[in-house]
């Protein structure tokens, strides 16, 4: 029977769509769309009026470079390989460039959604500083295509050299900043030809340079593995995800966090809770960035009554993502040991989320106290305090009782 590389991709394409659409209806509910449609409707008010207050001298230009560099440089190649493969199909290698060939355009299809919405969001901003029209936009997103796909390109033949995840990053990094700032900053009549001079160049070169090396199928599979690693740690603080490969770190240094929970028996999940999140990543990098994220847009985004919706809205967000905590260790045999009735392990957890909540509380009101004036600060706090309290003494025991029904 001969060997159909495309009818594998078109298999393993097919059972990836279905894995990721059946976490997607979990990630997705109700209750996020709700707040996503929110916290989107307050930011394009926001930046709506920010943007009539830019003026000429505002570094436009520097930032899209950026944002848009971050878009389009970041690439990852979705090569779908599993472990086995590098026994079963090295011996297809020759066989498997159509395989390759089909993940390269998939993966650039599927990535180009990102810089599209970065493009179309600057443009109000581009337009109002730099004096060019909305016209703009197609020719532009047509050479950031082009970008896009160049690096996609490289990204693939990078990987058969060597230094492929730093020195080759690095290069991707510079030329594609330089190439964007380009086409931003200058008439587009000489700076299109410019870039696409540039691009055939660079991809003529590399394809040169890369002529007769061989995939490195061990170095492929990491960098899948770990990339649907990411995909299962961010779908696990919505539900269960069973083969899910987290990491733990020792963290001694916060052993401090500890010392206040009393030694008894009743505490005993209190120290559980605390205990697996500062050791466990995804639950600390998580609070970690929805934290940092909603400092910087309380510290960016002025206005008393923005102030209060985001910071409503990403207290929400951590509460509602820390949820599936509770049933973190359901699949821990020894944990059914401890001769600890069931009730103190959901009030322990109740507890441990209301201290996140309240922490984050206290931070954005001091935000707003900064911003808005004791009196309107005090009024932030007050409302974010109120809202953990109603979240963490009606919500989550409500949710916390339909989890283990």
């Amino acid at each position: 029977m001969k060997f159909d590389a495309v009818d594998l991709f078109k298999k393993r394409f097919g059972s990836y769509m279905e894995e990721v659409s059946r976490y997607m209806r979990y990630m997705l509910n109700d209750h996020l769309l709700f707040v996503l449609i929110i916290g989107v409707g307050a930011f394009v008010y926001s930046y709506s009026g920010w943007v009539k207050t830019l003026t000429p001298a505002f570094p436009a230009v520097a930032l899209m470079v950026i944002l848009l560099t971050a878009a389009i440089a970041v690439t990852t190649i979705n090569t779908l390989l599993k472990r086995p493969d590098a026994v079963y199909l090295i011996v297809q290698e020759k066989a498997m460039d159509q395989y390759f060939k089909k993940a390269n355009a998939t993966s650039f299809w599927m990535q180009i959604y990102i810089f599209i919405l970065v493009l179309a969001a600057c443009m109000p901003m581009y337009a109002a500083v730099t004096g060019f029209s909305f016209s703009r936009f197609f020719p532009l997103l047509i050479v950031m295509l082009l970008i896009k796909l160049w690096n996609v390109y490289f990204q693939w033949e990078t990987m058969k050299l060597e230094n492929t995840d730093t020195t080759w990053l690095f290069v991707r990094i510079i030329v594609s900043a330089a190439l964007i700032y380009l086409v931003l900053a200058f008439n587009l009549i000489w700076s299109i030809p410019v870039v696409l001079g540039i691009l055939l160049a660079s991809y003529l070169w590399m394809k040169r340079k890369t002529v007769g090396l061989t995939i490195k199928w061990e170095y492929l599979i990491d960098k899948e593995e770990a990339r649907m690693n990411r995909f299962y740690r961010l779908a696990n603080l919505f539900t269960d995800v069973p083969h899910l490969k987290g990491t733990v770190r020792r963290r001694a240094y916060l052993d401090f966090l500890y010392h206040p929970i009393p030694y008894a028996k009743e505490k005993t999940f209190a120290y559980l809770w605390s205990r697996t999140f500062v050791r466990t990543n995804e639950f600390m990098g998580l609070y970690a960035r929805l934290t940092v994220i909603a400092f910087l847009l309380l510290v960016f985004v002025q206005g008393f009554y923005l102030n209060i919706i985001f910071s409503l809205l990403f207290i929400y967000l951590t509460g509602f993502q820390f949820i599936p905590m509770l049933r973190h260790f359901d699949g821990q045999v020894m944990l059914k040991l401890y001769p600890i009735d069931d009730h103190f392990r959901r009030r322990s957890f109740i507890h441990f989320l209301r201290i996140l909540l309240v922490a984050q509380a206290l931070l954005f009101g001091i935000v707003g106290i900064a911003q808005n004036g004791s009196i309107g600060g005090v009024i932030i706090l007050a409302v974010n305090l109120a809202f953990v309290a109603v979240f963490t003494f009606m919500y989550v025991p409500y949710r916390v009782k339909k989890i283990y029904q």
